[in-house]
């Protein structure tokens, strides 16, 4: 069976050492992790060194707390380097990967946030996969449309959107959504800003930049969705632009604008 590296920042502690690896060690995974294998009398930089050069799987714990961690930066950057098509994001708590490595932002992630069981799950499943099968390096490659450049640019283009997410329950949190180029929203998994919620399509609608060097514009275009895209209350009929205080609804959910950097 496959050996998995866990990275994590040790805020986050608890939940590796009392979730994470239990599950993967009851699946039959062994797993290497700081808290459980590091020894207090040997060099910890050797013993991590090792510890990354004979795993198959690399797992990095995502939260706020990751990229503030040297330990979480320097492993990540060491996979990504020498195993990038084995590197796996699983999200613990809302961050936007990027901020922990740049090509974090272009990895499939798999979520923890809602389900964690259902999120154990998926990782059990990928992780008793032969590492070596063409389709993991899939994991690794960047998706198109993050890095594609949209008219008229012709090279990336990166904007920074705060949203106030208004959920139909009457609940309603902040995000910070980076883009490079554009950003698709849905209930997938995939998406750059996942909506787990019902009347939201998988892939619901695209937040794309345009504009010269002279300044950035955003807009808004539905992607077929079921129950449709509104700005300010407008159905989406084509690419529309958006601003600071226009709400952007996709499907029951409204996502209101707070600043566009």
């Amino acid at each position: 069976m496959p050996q998995v590296f866990v990275s994590y920042s040790s805020k986050d502690v608890a939940f590796v050492v009392d979730r994470l690896v239990p599950g993967l060690r009851a699946a039959g995974i062994p797993v290497w992790c700081s808290a459980t294998h590091l020894h207090e009398a040997d060099n910890w930089e050797r013993q991590i060194k090792a510890a990354l050069a004979r795993s198959d799987w690399f797992v990095v714990v995502l939260s706020p707390h990751a990229p503030r961690s040297p330990w979480v930066q320097a492993e990540t950057h060491w996979a990504m380097e020498h195993m990038a098509a084995r590197v796996v994001p699983i999200m613990l708590r809302s961050c936007h990967p990027a901020d922990t490595h740049l090509l974090l932002g272009t990895l499939r992630c798999i979520d923890f946030r809602s389900d964690p069981a259902r999120g154990l799950g998926e990782l059990t499943r990928l992780l008793e996969e032969d590492p070596r099968a063409a389709d993991t390096v899939a994991l690794a490659r960047p998706r198109l449309d993050a890095l594609v450049p949209t008219a008229p640019s012709t090279r990336p283009r990166f904007a920074a959107l705060s949203l106030r997410i208004l959920l139909p329950g009457g609940g309603d949190h902040e995000h910070l959504l980076r883009i490079i180029n554009r950003a698709v929203l849905g209930r997938a998994a995939d998406t750059h800003l996942r909506i787990a919620d019902a009347s939201v399509s998988r892939r619901h609608a695209r937040i794309d930049i345009a504009g010269d060097d002279a300044g950035v514009r955003l807009t808004v275009l539905d992607l077929n969705s079921s129950n449709g895209t509104f700005v300010n209350g407008e159905p989406v009929q084509a690419a529309t632009a958006i601003g600071c205080r226009d709400v952007i609804s996709v499907g029951d959910v409204d996502l209101h604008v707070v600043a566009i950097e």
